[in-house]
């Protein structure tokens, strides 16, 4: 009970006796009606007070998450650029891959690095923290209806990029890599240009040897050929997936500064 109420309460209550004392009970009637009007106006009040500070605390709550939820999305913008970047650079060095197989591109040692690249997996490490806290804080409702929708869009959206993420994995685990590494293995020396191998080996004494004729055979393969065309499917379909992750999440980031 507020201040206020107790004493107006204890001003009636002393009113109240000295009628009563009087035996002015019409006018005591009238104060008693006056007193419960007034009680009961103090517990409205009290009550708006008190929901006004519910109000205001659960918009500030639902506030606070917002920005964790912005954070989040700004680090989920930096590893889809990153990804997208990597992608792009597999769907390149495909293109380039299958137009030396259809002999429309002559055959050289790169081969060896577009063989090693399209075996790299891609995954977003996605953090929800934000969302989580704003669900289990029950202040969702505080925030804006076309907002909640974005947010809810975005989450199953990544979980759409992960499943795919897993498919092309999957097949890079079960089909390409196993491939690669029982008739290729020979890519892994000094004349291989990619830069990881090139460390790896630069200081290797041994003789380099002749892999023009194994080249030849890659190009020969179309069990191999077949794999590659997949492997950039399935990259092509990534490249869209991270470019609708940065696209939603700089929209919601847009929506929360406002």
């Amino acid at each position: 009970m507020f201040p206020f109420d107790q004493a107006m309460i204890n001003f009636f209550r002393k009113l109240r006796q000295d009628l009563v004392e009087k035996n002015k009970m019409g006018k005591y009637l009238k104060y008693a009606l006056g007193e419960i009007t007034l009680v009961v106006i103090g517990i409205l009040i009290a009550l708006g007070i008190n929901n006004w500070n519910e109000k205001e605390n659960n918009i500030n709550q639902a506030n606070k998450h917002l920005e964790t939820i912005r954070l989040n999305l700004k680090d989920d913008i930096v590893q889809a650029e990153k990804l997208l970047a990597e992608t792009q650079t597999t769907v390149d060095y495909s293109n380039i891959f299958l137009d030396q197989f259809k002999t429309l591109k002559p055959i050289d040692r790169n081969i060896q690095m577009y063989i090693i690249y399209l075996m790299f997996e891609r995954n977003i490490e996605v953090n929800d923290s934000g969302l989580t806290a704003l669900l289990n804080s029950n202040s969702m409702s505080f925030v804006d209806e076309d907002l909640q929708v974005k947010i809810f869009n975005y989450y199953r959206h990544i979980e759409q990029l992960k499943s795919r993420e897993i498919n092309a994995n999957s097949e890079i685990k079960t089909m390409y890599e196993p491939y690669v590494k029982e008739n290729f293995y020979w890519i892994y020396n000094k004349t291989n240009p990619w830069h990881r191998q090139a460390d790896v080996y630069k200081n290797d004494p041994r003789p380099i040897e002749n892999i023009d004729g194994k080249l030849k055979n890659v190009i020969e393969d179309k069990r191999f050929e077949i794999m590659v065309n997949h492997r950039r499917y399935q990259t092509l379909i990534l490249s869209d997936f991270y470019i609708q992750t940065i696209e939603l999440a700089q929209e919601i980031i847009s929506e929360i500064k406002k």
